[in-house]
């Protein structure tokens, strides 16, 4: 089995998210959440798309609330359609979506004291 640098997947990368023409414009520069318009939080990663007939990046952002959401909802898709955790654990992906998921959940760390 080979081995895979803990880095390698980004679980907030691995997020669909809506077209940035479709979206409020503070939405599609990363100013507020994609799906929801709060403060965003956690950066989604540098998407392609195109606008005028040219390939363009763009990068949204979003919540965290938000982003748990996605995340768990994805999760439950991947699970259910991946042949590797169908079959046996979970891949990578799976858990770094899990990961992501549970952060809503996580109380927020005290600072010691």
């Amino acid at each position: 089995m080979t081995t895979m640098h803990p880095g390698f997947v980004r679980a907030p990368e691995l997020l669909p998210v809506p077209r940035p023409d479709r979206i409020h414009p503070e939405q599609a520069a990363g100013r507020a959440c994609v799906w929801c318009g709060k403060e965003p939080t956690t950066a989604l990663g540098t998407r392609l798309t195109t606008r005028l007939g040219a390939v363009d990046t763009w990068s949204p952002r979003a919540c965290e609330d938000c982003a748990a959401r996605e995340a768990a909802r994805v999760s439950a898709i991947h699970v259910t359609n991946c042949y590797r955790c169908r079959s046996r654990d979970r891949c990578a992906d799976a858990r770094a979506l899990r990961q992501l998921a549970d952060s809503r959940s996580r109380p927020a760390r005290r600072p010691d004291r």
